[in-house]
């Protein structure tokens, strides 16, 4: 008699390859093994079905669980049996004024109504539908209407029917037609009969707990094909539909992500019969996200279940924030006992948009009453409060070796500036991350077997928007204590602003810090460790102090650092000369005394015979021109009686930008180190072969 058959493999060639070590062990089928004969294609019919089978029953039991389900469908299954919901699309949303001009001064009032459209400016050759989706109503002041903070949102405005037999339908369950709606939006009404005027609203259904068996409430639910279902109370868990009812569901139909940043918007038709309609764009289209993903339904699903739709914790807070508003690429949420000094009774919260680095007053509106406060603790008030960005900027210096590299000098430039780009958009632009040099050095030294080495200095700037015309006082604040100026001047702002000089002529200006407010040497740092030292180089200080003495640490034949042996008095710069050694292209930079530092106005004077420019200080006879204070050790800049007239770009931003003093930069609280590769000033490469 034959052995039994192996059945433990799954793959079908060593499927069929049992079945003819089966078949050896009979005498009454001896063709088995002919590739040509019958029985060899019926083993091939036996293998693949076994392999079918096997293949099917894996994939069972793999979308049996989240974890390893792939299908949507099965995924949101068992979302739905932890209580989660998954997001749909959610549709950009604007803010607008509209005004409308009647001519006539008699009294009144004017509804906009719920629905009516507005088509925005062209994205990508593409005009949008927005609707508003509520009324809106105005009274009339002189001649006009004036409706301030109407809420527009993207799509089309889509109300449907369904009405209810209890024979055909004992669930009570209604598929929407429409997959791409916005369920945020989503208003259902019931009337008992189809005669019946009286409508009642029914509520969607958050916490079953609160739910009674006389609660005006439905639920929702997404289908197999990515549509929604909505459906109704049995008598004990809700208001149990009356045989015969009408149900009709208002919703709105989006196409997402594809209308944000619309920005100008102009009426479709009348209102009230009015023809003269100017429409103001007050926030720019925001806030456009797809439906949730499989990954995002995964992740999330679990966690809705802990928190029971609740913000308590930290990491509750940001769920509900990213599940409900993915538009921020970041959020950061932190209890006011951490702020300093201490705000109690508060949560704090800072996002970051996908898109830019401000998020709109709406968006904020948006997320902290529809979001935060309804899922909050009764005693915590939860607050919205801006990100405080400081903006990185790299200068390295690379020493590679010529011999070793087919590249050109401009071809390992361009691969250098990808490499720091990359590494930047993947360590910043976060909250609760570090950014260190020695890890952005090491990524340099290993990307090519050409480069010896590479010196890292990193210029952190600080933005602010002055009010024009206007004097006023300004605090930037870094986070983090700061260089003070060497003779190379590390204090830079940008771009330049027009300010008016003590004669009242208007000036291209900038800031600077003031070199006289320092005295002795304090430190001496490192610019370039140079190589092929044999022995200790002479520190040599060069300026208009006296007594200021250092020496150098050479480790491995490049300078590791120089040590400030006495300060010396007297010093508003100081060069540093490295001198013998046998070694090359070390550099240092002296780093002069004092906790405080000042700020001054500038410009450049161009002699029109000579063609040379000359510095010229502004409100130089006032405080010898001091506009502001730098306080190094706790890294904030203080700007007083600041009234440009104009900024030289188009945001009417200036950056302030500084060096840190710490090699490790954390993203914490509402600070965040960010990058910005759009800039093409972020990232300078200087090459030195050797």
């Amino acid at each position: 008699m034959a052995d039994r058959l192996n059945v433990t493999e799954l793959d079908f060639d060593q499927i069929k390859t049992n079945l003819k070590t089966f078949m050896k062990q009979q005498n009454e089928f001896q063709d088995y093994d002919f590739e040509g004969s019958g029985m060899n294609i019926l083993l091939d019919v036996l293998a693949y079905n076994t392999h079918y089978n096997a293949y099917y029953l894996n994939m069972v039991a793999n979308e049996s669980f989240m974890e390893s389900a792939v299908l949507r469908n099965s995924v949101v299954s068992h979302a739905k049996s932890l209580g989660y919901t998954p997001r749909s699309a959610i549709a950009p949303r604007a803010v607008v004024t509209v005004t409308i001009e009647t001519g006539s001064i008699d009294a009144g009032s004017l509804t906009i109504p719920k629905g009516y459209s507005f088509l925005s400016n062209q994205i990508d050759n593409q005009s949008y539908t927005f609707v508003t989706m509520e009324s809106y109503t105005a009274s009339k002041v002189g001649t006009s209407f004036t409706f301030n903070d109407v809420i527009i949102y993207e799509g089309k405005f889509v109300s449907y029917d369904f009405a209810y037999d209890s024979s055909s339908n004992p669930k009570s369950i209604f598929t929407i037609p429409d997959s791409n709606i916005y369920t945020d939006k989503l208003d259902v009404y019931v009337r008992d009969t189809p005669q019946n005027t009286d409508t009642t609203t029914y509520l969607l259904a958050t916490n079953a707990l609160e739910v009674t068996a006389t609660s005006e409430i439905y639920f929702l639910q997404e289908t197999n094909n990515m549509q929604y279902q909505i459906y109704f109370g049995d008598g004990v868990i809700g208001k149990a539909l009356a045989d015969g009812a009408v149900i009709t569901t208002n919703y709105l139909l989006t196409n997402s992500t594809v209308a944000n940043k619309a920005n100008n918007f102009s009426a479709t038709t009348l209102i009230g019969g009015y023809s003269n309609i100017t429409v103001t764009s007050v926030a720019p289209a925001a806030g456009g996200a797809v439906r949730e993903t499989v990954d995002e339904i995964k992740y999330g699903a679990p966690l809705g279940l802990l928190s029971q739709n609740r913000a308590v914790t930290k990491n509750d807070y940001i769920r509900l924030i990213q599940q409900k508003y993915p538009s921020f690429e970041a959020v950061n949420v932190w209890g006011g006992e951490e702020n300093d000094p201490p705000v109690y009774g508060k949560v704090f919260v800072s996002a970051k948009p996908k898109l830019g680095f401000e998020i709109t007053l709406t968006e904020k509106e948006y997320v902290k009453q529809n979001i935060l406060k309804p899922m909050s603790i009764l005693t915590v008030t939860p607050e919205i409060i801006d990100i405080d960005y400081n903006y990185l900027k790299v200068r390295s210096d690379v020493f590679y070796d010529k011999s070793k590299t087919n590249q050109t000098d401009t071809e390992l430039k361009t691969a250098l500036t990808t490499l720091i780009s990359n590494y930047c958009s993947t360590n910043l632009n976060k909250f609760n991350t570090y950014f260190k040099y020695s890890g952005l050095e090491s990524a340099i030294d290993a990307s090519n077997k050409a480069i010896i080495s590479n010196e890292i200095n990193l210029f952190v700037g600080k933005k602010f928007r002055p009010v024009l015309n206007t004097s006023d006082s300004y605090v930037l604040d870094y986070g983090f204590p700061l260089s003070k100026g060497t003779t190379n001047d590390n204090f830079y702002s940008t771009p330049d602003f027009t300010i008016n000089d003590e004669t009242g002529i208007s000036r291209q200006c900038f800031f600077e810090e003031i070199p006289s407010s320092f005295s002795g040497i304090q430190s001496i740092t490192v610019v370039n460790r140079g190589y092929n030292y044999t022995s200790t180089p002479a520190i040599e200080i060069v300026g208009d102090g006296t007594g200021a003495t250092a020496v150098a640490n050479i480790v491995n034949g490049k300078l590791s650092s120089i040590e400030v042996l006495t300060p010396g008095i007297g010093y508003t710069a100081a060069a540093i000369r490295i001198v013998g050694g046998g070694g090359l292209l070390a550099e240092g930079d002296a780093v002069l005394e004092g906790r405080y530092g000042q700020i001054r106005i500038a410009y450049y004077k161009t002699d029109e015979i000579s063609s040379q420019s000359t510095k010229f200080i502004v409100n130089k006879n006032k405080n010898a021109g001091v506009c502001g204070i730098i306080d190094y050790t706790l890294g904030k800049i203080y700007i007083n009686d600041f009234a440009p007239s104009a900024i030289n770009n188009d945001f009417g931003d200036i950056t302030v930008h500084m060096i840190p003093t710490i090699n490790v930069i954390q993203s914490k609280l509402n600070k965040m180190l960010v990058f910005d590769a759009a800039d093409p000033t972020s990232i300078s490469i200087k090459t030195h072969i050797i």
